[in-house]
């Protein structure tokens, strides 16, 4: 039964750089430095520890907080750790220095070639995404070109939106103007009007069809742009 609570509280340590006073009282510090070495965590943590701990006048051991965690470290500073990183073009662990994990280089430079392909750098590109700054274009130019090609994917997608927005906003301003020339023509066939109000209907009607045939200009002109770019992005 206490071999169960002390794992539990270690599962527990891994995910929290923070200890209550119970906490402090029976950790294991090389279980808890081993936690966060195996997960590729800096030591930094026991800072925290150390505070929390200190509140309750309890201290906090760091030579085997730092003895677990360099255990912990050495079990993920391996060829499959790296190759795992770099396939997810993640950023290189500096827990785990070349000079003395050379395995973990190798396989974390193996990871990033299958990476760096053309393909996820325009998966990216078409994304709006960055580059990914663990690709460089020197080491990995079918990735660059990649996200090049995907890129102007993505700036002609945004193209499109803006025209189509703009149409929108036309459409709604051309309604308007439909909108108001129904209300002065409705105002001049009506009973109530006086000959004032139809004269001066008659002048809003005539401004508004102007305004209205001014919209229908830009509005074609917006659907012939619209449509030669839809056309370059089906064929691109």
């Amino acid at each position: 039964m206490k071999y169960v609570f002390f794992f539990s509280l270690v599962l527990l340590l891994a995910g929290c750089a923070t200890m209550n006073k119970e906490e402090c009282e029976v950790a294991d510090w090389r279980a808890v430095g081993y936690q966060h070495g195996a997960k590729g965590q800096s030591a930094t943590a026991f800072d925290n520890y150390q505070k929390d701990c200190s509140k309750h006048q309890i201290k906090a051991d760091f030579s085997a907080f730092k003895l677990g965690h360099q255990q912990g470290i050495n079990e993920y500073c391996i060829y499959e750790r790296g190759m795992e990183l770099g396939r997810a073009g993640a950023n290189y662990n500096n827990q785990c220095p070349s000079s003395r994990y050379e395995g973990f280089e190798d396989g974390y430079f193996a990871g990033l070639i299958r990476y760096c392909t053309y393909d996820k750098g325009y998966e990216l590109g078409v994304r709006g995404a960055a580059v990914n700054a663990n690709c460089p274009h020197d080491d990995f130019r079918e990735f660059s070109a990649g996200h090049a090609a995907g890129y102007v994917r993505f700036e002609m997608a945004q193209d499109i939106r803006e025209l189509e927005d703009s149409l929108h906003a036309l459409d709604d301003q051309m309604q308007l103007e439909l909108d108001f020339i129904a209300d002065s023509e409705a105002l001049i066939v009506s009973d109530k009007s006086s000959a004032s109000q139809r004269a001066k209907a008659l002048e809003d009607i005539k401004i508004h069809r102007i305004a209205l045939t001014d919209l229908g200009r830009q509005h074609r002109k917006l659907e012939k742009q619209l449509a030669r770019l839809q056309a370059q992005f089906n064929d691109y």
